[in-house]
């Protein structure tokens, strides 16, 4: 198989989208956690249904789409801010703006901090509060900064979601952490694709329809007693 992305951008790829990376994403089940609160009898199978909803009628049309936009609009701080802006009009409820946004100006501050980046004008922007700095949006600028291709990018947005959801139930006692990872390898090809769709899509094409996980978000706002902030 040919080579497509230059080995030490790959590497920095693994490096950013390491679990252990601080960029926020792990403190977000952008809903899960809620979603599992009401389904306390789901396990292995529904969970792992829920995760793959999300992850293409959520993720896949919306933010992977704007990451690959982002990809492509960098280093243009004017256009960076114009997907930030129209990224933040589909995120309907305070819980999935938060969620966007501080991971979003998470990964901005320690990809900067860490060297993978520059400080360039958009993630400046990010960091002083210019710019709403959606993770989407930011990932996109990062990774394209780092030298990776565009559909790499994506993928690797879209697994990084996907484990986060899957952590989330993990922490939460209801999936074992090896099922946790069956469910990532029997997804990959889907998850592929949703890449590729991903890369594709038109901007007038974005949609988010995931109506359990957004009202889950929504009640989870008003949970007195949670692990996740999302």
């Amino acid at each position: 198989m040919p080579m497509t992305d230059n080995p030490a951008a790959l590497a920095l790829w693994m490096q950013l989208h390491d679990s252990a990376f601080p960029a926020g994403r792990m403190v977000h089940s952008n809903g899960f956690e809620e979603w599992l609160a009401l389904h306390p009898c789901a396990r292995g199978a529904e969970i792992e249904v829920c995760a793959l909803d999300y992850l293409t009628f959520a993720v896949a049309t919306l933010d992977a789409t704007v990451t690959a936009a982002a990809w492509r609009a960098t280093p243009s701080m004017v256009t960076l801010c114009e997907l930030d802006t129209v990224l933040t009009s589909y995120k309907l409820t305070g819980n999935a703006r938060s969620a966007s946004q501080t991971a979003g100006r998470q990964l901005a501050v320690t990809a900067q901090q860490v060297g993978l980046c520059s400080s360039d004008g958009y993630l400046t922007a990010v960091i002083a509060g210019s710019t709403p700095g959606n993770l989407a949006v930011v990932e996109g600028a990062v990774q394209a900064a780092i030298g990776v291709s565009v559909h790499t990018a994506v993928l690797g947005s879209l697994r990084s979601a996907l484990a986060a959801v899957l952590s989330a139930a993990v922490r939460l006692g209801r999936l074992g952490p090896l099922e946790a990872q069956r469910i990532q390898v029997r997804s990959v090809e889907g998850v592929v694709a949703l890449a590729d769709a991903a890369c594709s899509r038109p901007l007038e094409e974005m949609a988010s329809t995931t109506m359990q996980l957004e009202i889950a978000g929504m009640r989870h706002e008003n949970r007195s007693q949670r692990l996740f902030a999302s």
